[in-house]
C-alpha cells in the first residue's frame, strides 16, 4: 500500500452506528486482529486484552446493559442528557471487548508519576483499537468507539468472565453499514499545527470547545 492508498483508508473511517446483517470471515476477522497486534505500545508491553463473540444473545444481552444505562441516566437528568443510544451494538457481525492488563504499567521503568504511566497505559491499547479500525475500513467495515463506563462494566465483566485485574476498556462493534456516515467537519492542518513554538493565535476560545455540527 503507497501513502496515497493509505491516507484514503484513514479518510474512510467513519463511526458507523446503523449496521444490516452480513458475514465476517474468519479470514477477515483474523486480518482485523492481526492488524492490532502491530500497533505500538509502551515498552513493548502490548497490554491490549479482547473478548471476540458473535454469539447473538451475547450482543442482544451487550445492548440490554447499555439500553439500562441510558435509561437510568435519562431519568436522572431529563432534559440535559443527551448521550446516544447504543442498540447498535446487538446489530453487528462481530462485537469486541477491548480489555487492558494494567500490570504492564510495572515495566514503564522510565515513567514515574502514576498519571503519566496511565496515559501510556491506554495509549497504547488506543493504538491497537484504531489499527483494527483501519482494517476494519479497508476490508468494508464499519466500527465505531463505545465506551465501557463504570454504570455497565460490572455486568460487562461477569457476562464475558473478565478476570481481575484486567480493566475494560472499550467495546467495539464491526459490521456492514447500513449507510456509510459523511465526514463530519474536520479543523485544517494549518489550524492545529504550530512550527517551534505556540501559536497563540490559535489558541481556540472557549465558545469554540463543543462538538462538531453533524451537518
Amino acid at each position: 500500500m503507497n501513502a496515497k492508498n493509505l491516507l484514503q483508508a484513514i479518510q474512510k473511517r467513519r463511526s458507523v452506528r446503523v449496521y444490516k446483517s452480513g458475514k465476517i470471515s474468519d479470514r477477515q476477522l483474523a486480518m482485523i486482529l492481526e492488524a492490532a497486534r502491530w500497533a505500538p505500545s509502551g515498552a513493548n508491553t502490548q497490554p491490549w486484552e479482547f473478548v471476540v463473540t458473535r454469539d447473538r444473545k451475547k450482543m442482544k444481552r451487550v445492548r440490554e446493559i447499555y439500553d439500562n444505562e441510558w435509561k437510568q441516566r435519562k431519568r436522572e437528568d431529563p432534559v440535559r442528557y443527551k448521550g446516544l443510544k447504543k442498540d447498535y451494538v446487538g446489530d453487528v457481525s462481530v462485537l469486541v471487548l477491548v480489555c487492558g492488563d494494567p500490570r504492564t504499567m510495572k515495566a514503564y521503568l522510565t515513567t514515574r508519576q502514576m498519571a503519566d504511566r496511565e496515559k501510556l497505559f491506554q495509549a497504547s491499547i488506543a493504538n491497537a483499537v484504531e489499527h483494527m479500525m483501519l482494517m476494519a475500513a479497508i476490508l468494508g467495515f464499519g466500527t465505531v468507539w463505545v465506551s465501557v463506563r463504570e454504570e455497565v462494566e460490572p455486568e460487562l465483566r461477569e457476562l464475558f468472565q473478565v478476570p481481575q485485574p484486567l480493566r475494560l476498556l472499550w467495546t467495539v462493534p464491526i459490521g456492514h453499514a447500513r449507510s456509510w456516515p459523511r465526514a463530519k467537519p474536520r479543523r485544517k492542518v494549518d489550524a492545529f499545527t504550530h512550527y517551534e513554538i505556540y501559536d497563540p493565535k490559535k489558541l481556540r476560545a472557549d465558545s469554540e470547545i463543543r462538538a462538531w455540527p453533524k451537518g
